[in-house]
């Protein structure tokens, strides 16, 4: 470990230094272009000070390259990735650990953040990326800065607030698949000085790229987003602020397109994901709903400071928010009326922090704090097949690649069983209903305190330490909706669990960080850190079989070391970074598929994992600006005797990822600009389970995209974009539920999108 970490961050040093005297040479100029402010140290600073890896992906850059969503915006950050199956169901992943579980009683790895505010909890964590100032993403254990749920990074999506003059934005387009496209934003005073506001929304519309051979199903994985956000800010004197932000999102797409390779959906059908899919539901599901999704999302939040003196202010981060989701999907992936689930989830939390922050000119700066999180949810999931179906497939009657309907079954589906009085022929049902549900209440209490302290004026030391203590409980029903399955006499994929039954416990930790930045000179920072993260304990009870009662994850730890070199070069023209790290993982929480099919949670061990990652942006001229990143992460659970996935590559982690933009001026006609953006993006093999099986998994591939812009001074603006312009086939993930039944799905990512856009800046 420590000779990979000396090699990587020599290579970035040499990189780093080497052209760092030619910017020495012209010495006073002012570092400019390339400078970009960030908060994830409850500050601003210039990212080069932050001694943290840290991407920053801005407005500006947001547009340039048409990135709306948290899986677009990943592909140019290295180390993160997300995978979106649908608005409901997103695994985030930082550097090899993935949080994607749906389960009330789970707790996140990742901490997403609006505005300071946890949106963490998977089924409400997507929101829709507009009138943003800028994203920023935080890799490695953040304790001190991000708190519960950032054992291995943070995301914080910070909202563009309101000005005291009058501006405004408005953009509409359209683009194939019929997309039709409405974004917005105007921002003013009300009172002169003392009272302004914001509104701001979008509205996303687009049909599914995979064809339904259903008639009674739309085409899968549309889009389908109204989003709106209204805010105030108050500033009763030069010294006090308050930012009030109201947001309100809604989607509605198809269904997403879990499809099968073992079963065509019709006899002259193709088994690829990308081509027509032949999905459905069935047995009067949920009232009749038809695939797809009904989710909506709604917070408030209250943001104050209070700049008490020169050296004190005190800053208030209140937060309320709720998410309300219907999922209906297919889980077999093919046409037979087999296997019909849905996701019925909500919750609902409430959080306060206060944080004093110091701050006197001198060798010392800091915070002290505490904050509260408190948090309730439920995941209610139906279940409904048919049984003559189910024996068919289980008993090996369905035959690849075509499955007839259950009327074309032979007469073997009927059951036969044992009793005193003689053989009793009881025939199958063609709907049994089973059910169950998770649930989970928190209430979390933390303090913590980070402190800055430079020891010279170029050597500053930074620690911090946050100690938590949660109070939790966890619930589970199982129930049999219409009776025991004549197939088992009792539960067919769970089994009832006389009612509701819950366990509640009391954690806590302590966890910390410690970091080191040295300025070789006044373009170069070196930087290390060490941190430990903590992922809190999960109470959790198998619906298979919930007569076991409740059992007690340990909390997942992770140790990591990490060391890096931040530059600003040539005058600022070029930003440089690179760093190199080392993550050991301890009572790794994962994930297996019982013979039931139920994926439940359990303890997999130890894992480690070693990288490196650089970025540049480099201004070459005011005609030509280059962007670039490279990810190198070997994540991998121990070779321990005995565990699950010994030895296997951790899921929705590619070794290598690689992207490439670049800003080009074409033309300054004197009444507008002309410029193209193209960029391309790129990633190494990638398995969707910690199986580490071949048919799970996606090929190494890339995407171009272009995008060409006509600014005009007049305020109007022209845009045509093409994304995934070689229509290149991927998939998303594969596996899923079906997976747990012998019939794993595929999901298809997108092919090529285009289109128009015109714009009015006011």
């Amino acid at each position: 470990m420590k000779s990979f970490l000396l090699t990587t961050t020599t290579l970035a040093l040499a990189a780093a230094l080497a052209p760092a005297a030619l910017a020495q040479d012209n010495g006073e100029e002012e570092l400019r272009q390339t400078t970009v402010t960030v908060t994830v140290q409850k500050r601003a600073e210039n990212l080069r000070d932050v001694p943290v890896a840290v991407s920053a992906v801005d407005d500006e850059l947001l547009d340039d390259l048409g990135l709306d969503e948290f899986s677009d915006v990943a592909r140019y950050v290295p180390g993160f990735e997300v995978q979106e199956q649908s608005p409901n169901n997103p695994g985030f992943v930082i550097r090899g650990i993935t949080s994607d579980s749906g389960e009330a009683n789970i707790e996140p790895r990742i901490a997403i953040f609006q505005d300071g505010v946890s949106i963490s909890r998977s089924r409400g964590s997507v929101v829709e990326l507009f009138d943003l100032e800028r994203v920023e993403v935080a890799k490695g254990p953040q304790p001190t800065l991000f708190g519960r749920g950032a054992l291995i990074g943070g995301v914080n999506v910070i909202q563009a607030k309101p000005e005291f003059e009058f501006s405004g934005e408005a953009t509409a387009g359209v683009g194939n698949y019929d997309e039709v496209y409405l974004d917005g934003h105007v921002t003013g005073t009300i009172i002169e000085d003392k009272l302004a506001f914001r509104l701001a929304g979008r509205m996303r519309e687009r049909d599914g790229y995979v064809e339904s051979v259903n008639p009674a199903e739309e085409d899968f994985n549309s889009q389908d987003m109204s989003a709106v956000r209204a805010s105030l800010a108050f500033t009763p004197s030069a010294d006090l602020r308050f930012d009030l932000i109201a947001n309100y999102q809604e989607d509605t797409p198809s269904g997403t397109s879990f499809k099968s390779k073992a079963f065509l959906p019709t006899p002259t059908g193709s088994a690829a994901p990308w081509d027509p899919a032949n999905l459905n539901t069935f047995g009067d599901f949920l009232g009749g709903k038809h695939l797809g999704l009904d989710r909506e999302v709604t917070s408030v939040t209250l943001l104050g400071d209070w700049q008490i003196n020169d050296n004190v202010s005190l800053s208030s981060i209140t937060g309320y928010r709720e998410f309300d989701s219907l999922e209906v999907f297919d889980p077999d992936g093919f046409g037979l009326e087999l296997l019909i689930f849905g996701e019925d989830a909500s919750g609902e939390q409430f959080s306060q922090e206060f944080r004093a922050n110091y701050d006197a000119g001198g060798r010392v700066r800091g915070f002290v704090g505490a904050s509260y999180f408190d948090e309730s949810g439920e995941q209610d999931v139906p279940l409904t097949f048919d049984e003559r179906a189910a024996q068919a497939l289980l008993g090996g009657f369905l035959t690849p690649p075509n499955a007839p309907p259950v009327s074309a079954l032979p007469a073997f589906n009927l059951t036969v069983f044992q009793q005193s009085g003689g053989t009793v022929i009881v025939p199958l049902k063609p709907i049994h209903n089973e059910r169950y549900v998770n649930d989970g209440e928190t209430q979390a209490f933390e303090v913590f305190a980070d402190a800055n302290f430079d020891v010279t004026d170029r050597l500053q030391l930074t620690g911090g330490l946050r100690y938590t203590t949660e109070d939790k409980e966890s619930g589970l029903l199982v129930e049999l909706l219409n009776g025991p399955s004549a197939l088992t006499g009792a539960g067919l994929f769970v089994q009832p669990s006389g009612g509701r039954i819950s366990r509640s416990e009391t954690f806590d930790d302590v966890t910390w960080r410690a970091a080191a930045k040295y300025e070789v000179n006044d373009a170069v920072n070196l930087f290390a850190n060490y941190a430990r993260g903590r992922r809190p304990e999960v109470i959790t009870a198998s619906a298979s079989a919930p007569a076991a009662g409740f059992a007690i994850l340990d909390a997942e730890i992770v140790d990591a070391y990490e060391a890096g070199v931040k530059s600003a070069l040539l005058n600022g023209d070029l930003s440089l970074e690179a760093s190199a790290f080392y993550y050991e993982y301890s009572n790794f929480q994962s994930t297996e598929i019982t013979d039931e099919g139920l994926i439940e949670p359990i303890n997999a061990g130890d894992a480690t994992a070693e990288g490196f990652e650089a970025q540049a942006n480099w201004y070459l001229s005011d005609a030509l600006n280059l962007i670039a990143s490279y990810g190198y992460n070997h994540a991998r659970f121990d070779d321990e005797d005995g565990a699950p996935f010994a030895g296997n590559k951790l899921r929705l982690s590619p070794d290598h990822k690689a992207s490439l933009a670049a800003r080009i001026l074409l033309a300054d006609t004197g009444f507008g600009t002309l410029s193209l953006v193209p960029s391309y993006t790129w990633q190494s093999k990638v398995y969707f389970d910690n199986t580490e099986r071949d048919l799970i998994s996606q090929a190494s591939y890339g995407l171009v995209n272009l995008n060409v812009q006509l600014d005009l001074e007049n305020g109007f603006g022209v845009e045509a974009y093409a994304t995934n312009l070689t229509g290149k086939d991927y998939i998303i993930d594969a596996g899923n539920t079906g997976d747990g039944f012998g019939i794993p799905t595929f999901i298809a990512g997108t092919p090529t999108f285009y289109g128009a856009r015109i714009r009015k800046s006011f």
